[in-house]
């Protein structure tokens, strides 16, 4: 039995990403497997291609049934995508289900410690979500996004983890947009796991500050680097949540499109990981030179915090 079974939904423009979040997941954590949604056919030919260890690339063809495909032209592309991350989940503890724990892992979250840490700090829980901890400058987005954020969503393989990621998945598919209904707490598919607490026993909110950091928590926390580790403040970091990261080019990026970062965070958390990414899009350029996805103009989002290499 494996010990974790993780899924994820990418499009053509997360392939990078995930492939750097897959190397470090390789790096810390072992006894696992990455099963990867692919809702464009170019990145599950790449995926399929490049048989990795420890990855199951899903063609959308296995997942869609005659109702996903109806309301997918009822959303965007990236709300067809949030609707899929808790299908996609519940596919993989269907037809998967030989693991201790299961969890949904954003496309854009690297690793940099083992994420055992966060599953250990309750064994007896059977649901496992990271709160924004949002920081002074992010508190009024609690409103709108929510307390908790579905970039991480772990579960244990039994039945109450069973239940609440099921019945996640028919919320999403009722609605699931990314203008937020703030009268029904909805926003795409983060907020529903807010209920999960008043609807399910056993969750456990992770209480390490290393979990889930982002740029919506960052300024809470002095991030300092030892030993080629990264610390928030006395924690060593165990996951970071690029959301917002926007790749132009294998030496241009855009660091967030909503919010701007302080020099600390660039060195030590921005930099090395733009690094990574830059060596994976020259790899794929050179294996897949017909593959032109993956960046977009700069221009089309906002310009917040433009860095090159």
């Amino acid at each position: 039995m494996d010990r974790f079974h993780f899924s994820t939904v990418i499009s053509n423009g997360y392939l990078y990403k995930v492939l750097a979040m897959y190397q470090s997941l390789k790096k810390y954590c072992n006894n696992f497997r990455l099963y990867i949604l692919c809702i464009d056919q170019s990145a599950y030919d790449i995926l399929y291609d490049l048989k990795l260890s420890y990855v199951v690339p899903i063609h959308l063809s296995n997942i869609e049934d005659r109702h996903l495909k109806k309301i997918k032209y009822t959303r965007t592309k990236g709300e067809y995508a949030w609707t899929l991350k808790p299908v996609m989940m519940h596919y993989v503890m269907k037809h998967f289900k030989d693991a201790k724990y299961f969890a949904h892992l954003d496309g854009d979250l690297y690793f940099y410690e083992n994420i055992e840490k966060i599953f250990n700090e309750n064994q007896e829980a059977s649901l496992y979500l990271t709160d924004h901890n949002n920081s002074k400058r992010f508190l009024d987005t609690y409103n709108i996004t929510g307390k908790y954020n579905t970039g991480f969503v772990g579960c244990k393989n039994d039945e109450i983890g069973y239940d609440a990621v099921n019945w996640w998945k028919d919320q999403c598919i009722l609605w699931c947009y990314k203008d937020a209904d703030q009268k029904n707490k909805r926003f795409g598919d983060q907020r529903y796991v807010e209920m999960w607490e008043e609807k399910f026993s056993n969750v456990h909110v992770i209480k390490t500050i290393g979990a889930n950091v982002a740029i919506w928590n960052i300024d809470n926390y002095r991030v300092s680097s030892k030993e080629d580790k990264i610390y928030v403040e006395d924690e060593k970091m165990i996951f970071y949540h690029f959301s917002g990261l926007s790749i132009y080019n294998d030496q241009e990026f855009n660091l967030c499109w909503f919010e701007g970062l302080s020099d600390q965070v660039v060195k030590y958390i921005y930099i090395p990981y733009l690094k990574e990414l830059s060596d994976m899009i020259q790899y794929i350029k050179k294996r897949y030179p017909k593959f032109e996805s993956g960046w977009i103009k700069r221009g089309s989002v906002r310009d917040v915090h433009y860095f090159h290499l």
